[in-house]
């Protein structure tokens, strides 16, 4: 008989503890930001090569483990390029933020005019590209992450 009250015990403190640390999670995730800049790195006869530079940066009390970002690069809800995955943990101590190494993105001119048209035709006639750039990583290696930035790249010199 005590048997089944301890086993009862244990099973609903592991429950608390499982509880508590999801919800932790979520508070990670709700708070944790990227900051993501993307620049024009190289253009050349191959195409445009473009660098991504992110942040992370932890607001909480506790420390967390984020897997290297992958990164989409999307025109008119069309990905046109997007980064190499790798299974990388970075960790982001609490109050303090994480400067990853850039992510090189290279777009050949060929995928580019045969897939979206549409924006060489904007780089053409503004000097400038409106992207949306979709972040998603793992916290912990248990809570996906995701967050969507539209960024301009391009100096406003028509092409």
């Amino acid at each position: 008989m005590k048997t089944k009250y301890i086993l009862l015990g244990a099973g609903t403190l592991a429950a608390l503890y499982g509880a508590s640390y999801l919800i932790k999670l979520n508070r990670f995730s709700n708070e944790l930001e990227t900051a993501t800049k993307a620049t024009i790195h190289k253009v050349s006869l191959l195409g445009i090569d473009l660098r991504i530079d992110v942040t992370l940066k932890n607001p909480s009390g506790g420390s967390v483990k984020v897997k290297q970002p992958f990164v989409k690069m999307i025109y008119n809800k069309s990905t046109i390029a997007s980064s190499q995955m790798e299974n990388v943990n970075i960790a982001v101590p609490k109050f303090s933020e994480v400067a990853m190494k850039p992510i090189n993105i290279h777009i050949g001119f060929l995928a580019l005019a045969t897939r979206v048209p549409a924006l060489l035709k904007e780089y053409r006639d503004t000097g400038q590209i409106n992207l949306t750039v979709e972040t998603v990583t793992t916290i912990n290696d248990k809570l996906p992450y995701k967050k969507i930035d539209n960024i301009t790249l391009g100096a406003g010199k028509k092409a």
